[in-house]
Formats: C-alpha cells, sequence, structure tokens
C-alpha cells in the first residue's frame, strides 16, 4: 500500500493481514472492490493501487465478520475494531453518509492512535503568516496578494504544494510547465467547452491566462482543495455539500454548472469548494475503477477466445494449439525475427 499520504505526505503503516495489531486505519468496500488507507493525521482517504488491493480485502472481510468488534454502526457504513486495527466497512451507502463518514469530523473520537495532547496543541495553532516571521518571531509583511487572499491562513502549505507541482505539465501559452503561484490559486476557476470541463490557470512563467483539461489539473487541484478545506470538517459543512451534489445530480453535473458559472475558487462558498473537492474524488477514484475493470474484462475476454478478430489471430491459434507452428523462411524473415 501508498507508503505516504497523498494529501498531507503522512507516513502510513503497512497492514499485514495476518497480524492486525498494528494501528492501522482501513475502509473498504467488498460491493465495488474499493479500497483506502485512512491516514493517522488528516484523516483522509487514500485509495489502495489494485494490484495491493484483492488480498487486503479478503483480509478485512474475514477479520470483519470473525474477529470485529462493532464501534459504531450507522445505516450503511459500520466502524469496527479488531486488535489495533479499525476497519470502515461500506455498503451501499447514499452520498450523504458515505462523506460525512469520509469527510466529516464524525469518526475522529472512534480512532485510535490519534495524536497526543501536545501534537493536537500543535496542530491546533495557526500557521505561520503569509509573509513568514523573522528570526527574532516578528512578521514579515506578506505580498499583496496574499492580503486579499481568502486562503492567507494556508499560505505556507500552499505554497509548499504549488511550488512543487504544475498544474499542468505544459502550459498551452509558453510550453514551460503550469505552475500557479500560491498566492493567486484563489484565481483559478473552472470553465465549460464543448470537450469538456477545464482550468484556467495564469501561468506563473509567462503570466498568460491558460486552460488545460480538468482532468489535466485534477490531481493537484484535489490536493490544494484539501489544504483550504482541511479547517471545514463540520458535519453540517459536508452535508451541505453533499447535498449541493445530490441538487445536480451527481459529481459531474454539478463540476459541468461550476464551469458553467465559471466562478473563480475565491468567490465560490465554502460548501461550494468541498462539493467540488468531493466529486472530483468521486470522479477520479470512479475512473481509476471503471479502467481496471476495463482491464480485467479484456483480459478475461482473451482467456474466454472472445478476443478473435484481429487479423491472423484465428490462423496463429490454430497452429499452436495444433502444435504445427511454422515461421518464415530466410527470404521473409524480418530483423529481429527467428528463420
Amino acid at each position: 500500500m501508498s507508503s505516504y499520504c497523498f494529501f498531507c505526505d503522512e507516513p502510513l503503516a503497512a497492514f499485514d493481514p495476518g497480524d492486525p495489531s498494528g494501528e492501522v486505519r482501513l475502509a473498504f468496500d467488498p460491493h465495488l472492490g474499493r479500497l483506502w488507507q485512512v491516514c493517522p493525521r488528516c484523516t483522509r482517504w487514500n485509495p489502495v493501487p489494485l494490484e495491493e488491493r484483492w488480498e487486503t480485502l479478503e483480509a478485512c472481510e474475514r477479520l470483519a465478520t470473525r474477529r470485529g468488534r462493532i464501534l459504531v454502526e450507522g445505516e450503511h457504513l459500520t466502524l469496527l475494531a479488531a486488535g489495533g486495527t479499525q476497519l470502515i466497512r461500506v455498503g451501499e451507502a447514499l452520498r450523504l453518509e458515505f462523506s460525512d463518514w469520509r469527510y466529516s469530523r464524525r469518526l475522529d473520537p472512534h480512532l485510535p492512535g490519534g495524536p497526543g495532547l501536545l501534537t493536537r496543541m500543535i496542530l491546533d495553532l495557526p500557521e505561520s503568516p503569509a509573509g513568514g516571521v523573522t528570526f527574532h518571531g516578528v512578521p514579515r509583511f506578506p505580498d499583496l496578494a496574499w492580503i486579499v487572499s481568502p486562503f492567507q491562513e494556508h499560505a505556507r502549505l500552499l505554497t509548499a504544494l504549488l511550488l512543487h507541482a504544475p498544474l499542468a505539465d505544459a502550459c498551452p501559452s509558453c510550453g514551460a510547465p503550469l505552475a500557479v503561484e500560491p498566492a493567486a490559486f484563489g484565481g483559478v476557476r473552472l470553465i465549460r467547452e464543448g470537450a469538456g470541463p477545464r482550468l484556467v490557470a495564469t501561468c506563473a512563467f509567462c503570466g498568460v491566462a491558460s486552460a488545460v483539461p480538468l482532468r489535466e489539473g485534477r490531481a493537484v487541484l484535489r490536493a490544494a482543495l484539501a489544504v483550504v478545506g482541511r479547517s471545514h470538517r463540520d458535519p453540517e459543512e459536508i452535508a451541505g455539500a453533499a447535498t449541493l451534489l445530490d441538487g445536480a445530480g451527481g459529481a459531474e453535473p454539478f463540476i459541468d454548472e461550476l464551469g458553467r458559472s465559471e466562478l473563480t475558487l475565491d468567490v465560490m462558498d465554502t460548501d461550494e469548494r468541498i462539493a467540488l473537492a468531493i466529486g472530483l474524488d468521486e470522479e477520479a477514484e470512479t475512473e481509476a475503477l471503471e479502467a481496471e475493470w476495463r482491464e480485467a474484462e479484456e483480459l478475461a475476454a482473451i482467456m474466454d477466445d472472445e478476443l478473435t478478430e484481429v487479423p491472423g489471430f484465428e490462423e496463429f491459434r490454430a497452429r499452436v494449439l495444433e502444435g504445427g507452428q511454422s515461421f518464415p523462411d530466410d527470404a521473409d524473415a524480418s530483423p529481429g525475427t527467428r528463420p
């Protein structure tokens, strides 16, 4: 499984299915084959890659059914303890219930291994000013862009993220990586074009506002929205965001609506930004799951003799099955083939 949290870079402990005594937090959906590792620091859910998922999913289900002690039980989700491991078993939950458990603080008191009092006090302290401080602890005067930004309190983390991760590999205007000035993050906006939703951001290299497909900038946007949304984890706020998604008919229609409005991130309501973050998570994870299933179905189809429309495939297959495969003679052999 992942070694570090995608959202806050916290180390994630390894899970040993044979020894659930370690303090690991996993959420799993046995119906759709989804698995997440919950970060012990920021409590965000990190999807686990397919190649590491199936054995762990089976182990989670065995632990939940045979050794799990129920801590919290909802209509479609259950929090269980098995040794030091805690499991969040996801059923056929509605978005409102699922988002509440995943994004709000509701489960924080029940999760093991949480930070101690001193750590909590440090984490609750406000960030350093946008301009930083001098050696003597005197705040430096920040850039004007940070003074007018609603994300000033997140300046340090946004700067750390956006200075290391461009929004897209290439700016359509200058060809350099489409880097975003951290203080200008609030000016990023969604637009809707014929090819789908796009992100518009001012390139830090050439100063031109350029549009790139949302999918290109989605990973960095998700991480940045997690930074600015970390102080908005009240169940009521998450419920309001989930209601917006449900009212629009899902993540894709909601993102389309935001694209048509062309609101910048700093003008969006808090509920809209939280809903956007949830919607982007849903889209990214759904696409990954669908891609995995397509690959699995293609492999299964090959094994079931369904993919035989490739020219010459039937003849090749017949030769192999009959044990009479032949090779071209020297005159017809291409470089690198065996005569």
